[in-house]
């Protein structure tokens, strides 16, 4: 994490902040500009007792700047304790930074755990997210906990689905995390649970990976029914021994949203009229859609199909055609023809 200034920080707060602040209610002023501070002053001081967190958050930055008031960095803090308690959690996260940060002079670990947690529980994401680092390296005084650390990324993944396959593929690769891949395919269950569709995808590669293919089935059907053409393109390998209906109604599906493999497979299919009984006008269906997606092979086979007028009329035209696009996807063979 990168070590900023108190200054600095303080700054960044105000501008994230600074939608809230602008809904707070407007200080009306006068020539006497000393009278229209004291009289500032004296309506947010009453705000922020009142239990307005935003209120006590803009005092705490003019004590703070010095620019409104007399600056005083404890009085300012003293603010932004203030107003995290009184719920606003990016304070919150933002004071826990601070003492996290060991360039600044407030440097204290357990303090900041003590302002994450607090947010934390409030269900900011972003504060389970730094606890879960926290404990994954260890940093200062607090141990390295891979138990605590899991358990805070897992909330972070509970409060945003998109998360889970995030951390996922972070314990999985090793990427940021230490490498476990019992704790990846966890959190992408998690994942998938909260219809995540890459989640499920890659849970269901986890377990076709670890020769678990019932497991891996049941995540790559959720997949394929949230449209993830990988899911189903695969889920059509693993029934094409077993059930051929099954597998090329995967495959269907597969070519409908958009897997260029799965169109080609089944253009073949029909063309060749092996597995299934050959049906030129679906195998054309099919192979333009791969073609579309710039696959060689398919283009190249319509080209065939044109030229020898297999099951459709011949049209020389449309045969080069297509013979050009399977030379600019790669077919060498094309191009000499």
């Amino acid at each position: 994490m990168k070590k900023i200034s108190i200054t600095f920080l303080m700054l960044l707060m105000l501008i994230t902040l600074n939608a809230k602040v602008t809904e707070s209610k407007d200080v009306n002023h006068t020539k006497d500009t000393n009278k229209t501070q004291a009289v500032s002053i004296k309506e947010l001081n009453a705000s922020c007792e009142k239990g307005n967190a935003d209120e006590c958050f803009r005092l705490g930055v003019w004590y703070h700047t010095g620019k409104e008031v007399k600056k005083d960095i404890d009085k300012a803090f003293e603010l932004f304790h203030k107003s995290c308690e009184l719920g606003n959690l990016q304070v919150c996260n933002r004071l826990a930074f601070t003492y996290e940060n060991n360039q600044s002079t407030r440097y204290d670990m357990n303090k900041s755990v003590e302002l994450y947690e607090r947010a934390c529980k409030a269900k900011e994401i972003r504060a389970c997210e730094s606890l879960g680092f926290m404990y994954e390296k260890g940093k200062g005084s607090i141990k390295q906990n891979h138990v605590k650390s899991v358990n805070y990324f897992m909330k972070t993944c509970e409060l945003e689905s998109a998360a889970c396959s995030k951390i996922g593929y972070a314990y999985e690769t090793g990427i940021n995390l230490h490498q476990d891949k019992n704790a990846s395919v966890k959190f992408y269950a998690k994942g998938c649970d909260a219809n995540d569709t890459r989640a499920c995808s890659s849970a269901g590669r986890f377990y076709l990976e670890n020769n678990s293919t019932k497991k891996a089935k049941l995540f790559l059907t959720k997949g394929c029914d949230l449209k993830d053409a990988w899911s189903c393109s695969t889920l059509g390998g693993i029934y094409a021994k077993k059930d051929e209906n099954l597998s090329r109604s995967y495959e269907d599906k597969a070519c409908t949203f958009g897997h260029r493999n799965s169109c080609s497979t089944l253009g073949e299919l029909y063309f060749e009229g092996k597995v299934v009984k050959q049906n030129i006008t679906k195998a054309l269906k099919y192979l333009k859609k791969a073609c579309d997606k710039a696959d060689a092979k398919a283009c190249a086979m319509i080209a065939n199909i044109y030229l020898k007028g297999e099951g459709v009329p011949a049209n020389k035209i449309k045969a080069l055609s297509f013979l050009d696009r399977a030379c600019k996807f790669g077919d060498k063979d094309s191009c000499k023809k």
